[in-house]
């Protein structure tokens, strides 16, 4: 097919694209009415070293929160903390499932860890935001050693409290719209191409189809026809003035003598 083909496809069935990308529409839109809502909530805890750090330690005691601040966001999905978070909410679900909706992120080239977490209730979404940022401050406190006498200490401490969310991250009802209405578009489009090229088809193989007579052999011929035997009981040829074959045409023929 010529490009100018997939242009007449279109013109010929957009009707039918134009069903197909509605129909699409509103599968996205039953879709997302039909899907339960999911809320976030976000809390924040800070690293800071201890007061009273020497000018000249900053750079070591940055290198080492660098470190450290990684592994304290790797302890948020831990059992250490989430097993005293099950025991302060009232969750319907595991400790393991809540492991699925529990994260934490943090920011380049700062000491903040960002703890996210997604629940259909928005009030328990902010409620486990908040006791997972409190237990990882407390599984910090247990797990690091005593100092030393004049040595810097890390402290990790809660910086931003959730709140409870008031609309959902999902599902999100425009992305479900666009999503339908892409598929359908596609789908009518190649539907409409389909039929098209099928169509074409038909119409090639009908034309190069011969006609009704074009076959007929010699089957409806006389028999003897175009031969110079004649036909069984058919007149013979007239004979010439001496019973031979007929005289030839006068001018044919020489002056007699």
């Amino acid at each position: 097919m010529e490009p100018l083909d997939y242009l007449v496809a279109l013109r010929r069935h957009w009707i039918v694209i134009l069903v197909l990308t509605a129909l699409g529409v509103g599968g996205g839109a039953l879709l997302a009415a039909n899907t339960e809502p999911t809320y976030e909530a976000r809390s924040s805890v800070l690293l800071t070293p201890s007061p009273g750090v020497a000018t000249h330690e900053l750079g070591e005691v940055g290198n080492y929160m660098n470190y450290q601040i990684h592994s304290y966001a790797e302890l948020t999905n831990s059992r250490v903390v989430l097993d005293e978070v099950a025991r302060d909410v009232d969750l319907p679900y595991g400790v393991d499932v809540l492991a699925d909706r529990v994260g934490a992120q943090v920011p380049v080239n700062t000491s903040i860890i960002n703890i996210t977490v997604t629940d259909t209730d928005r009030g328990r979404a902010s409620q486990v935001a908040n006791s997972v940022a409190a237990h990882l401050v407390t599984a910090v406190e247990d797990a690091a050693p005593k100092p030393e006498a004049d040595s810097t200490t890390l402290d990790l401490r809660t910086v931003a409290r959730a709140v409870t969310p008031q609309d959902p991250v999902a599902p999100r009802l425009e992305l479900h719209l666009a999503g339908g209405g892409a598929l359908g578009l596609f789908l009518g489009v190649l539907l409409a191409v389909a039929r098209h090229a099928l169509l074409r088809a038909r119409l090639a193989q009908g034309s190069s189809r011969p006609g009704p007579g074009a076959e007929a052999g010699p089957r409806g011929a006389t028999p003897g026809a175009g031969s110079s035997t004649p036909a069984a009981g058919g007149p013979a040829p007239a004979a010439g003035p001496t019973g031979r074959e007929p005289a030839g045409r006068p001018e044919l023929q020489g002056a007699r003598p």
